[in-house]
Order: C-alpha cells, then sequence, then structure tokens
C-alpha cells in the first residue's frame, strides 16, 4: 500500500471500532476490511474511496466516510465475489 491508501485503510480501522451512523452492513463491512486488510473487498474500497468519491478528507486530515451515510448497503455492491464467503462468517 502507498501512504494515502494506508492512511485510507487506518482510517477503515477506526471507524470498524466506532458506533456510525451508517447501515449497520457497512459497520460490518469495515470490521471485515480492518481484519483482512489484504483482501479484494478491501483493496476495491480503498480505490473506490480515492478515484470514484475523491479521496474526501475531514477537518483534521482523516479519510471522510461520511458519504456512505444514509447510502443502502447491499452485499453484492460492496463486497468482492471472492469474499462474499468470508464474509458472511
Amino acid at each position: 500500500m502507498n501512504d494515502v491508501q494506508l492512511a485510507i485503510y487506518e482510517s477503515i480501522c477506526e471507524v470498524a471500532g466506532m458506533n456510525t451512523d451508517f447501515e449497520i452492513g457497512f459497520d460490518v463491512l469495515f470490521k471485515f476490511m480492518a481484519v483482512n486488510p489484504d483482501s479484494k473487498t478491501t483493496r476495491q474500497f480503498i480505490d473506490y474511496h480515492i478515484r470514484e468519491i475523491g479521496a474526501p478528507r475531514l477537518e483534521d486530515g482523516r479519510p471522510d466516510f461520511t458519504y456512505l451515510i444514509c447510502r443502502h448497503f447491499a452485499v453484492e455492491d460492496w463486497v468482492s465475489q471472492e469474499d462474499v464467503e468470508e464474509f458472511m462468517k
């Protein structure tokens, strides 16, 4: 991981231990990504955060995931097919 990707992953780990306003599926997703840093799901989420969302940051410079608030969580949209079985455990 490069420095930007690592900062995003570290924030994923931080969010995984917090109470959020996300749908419960996103909370599970963040916990999954925190313990599976090399999964395709984690790599794709980090890429999505950078390329599609523009890597938004909070005022303190940490990655901002608030765009997920009010988004619908569907496993098929957020979890790589190869990770679904492990995610569902």
